[in-house]
């Protein structure tokens, strides 16, 4: 193995480089996060997985 292998020193991570910031979320990721309806309808549809976890695990 070469020692360009071995280091797990990251490159680009000088402060202020761009590489540095994260990125900017796009406007359907925006929305995703804010849309009310939509956390709605994610809330109920994880709730409905859990539920069927644990129906299945009390038999």
């Amino acid at each position: 193995m070469s020692t360009d292998t071995l280091s797990a020193k990251p490159k680009n991570r000088e402060p202020y480089q761009q590489a540095y910031y994260p990125p900017v979320p796009t406007k359907f990721i925006r929305w995703v996060r804010t849309n009310v309806v939509w956390q709605f309808i994610r809330f109920w549809v994880i709730n409905f997985k859990i539920l069927r976890l644990l129906l299945k695990s009390h038999h």
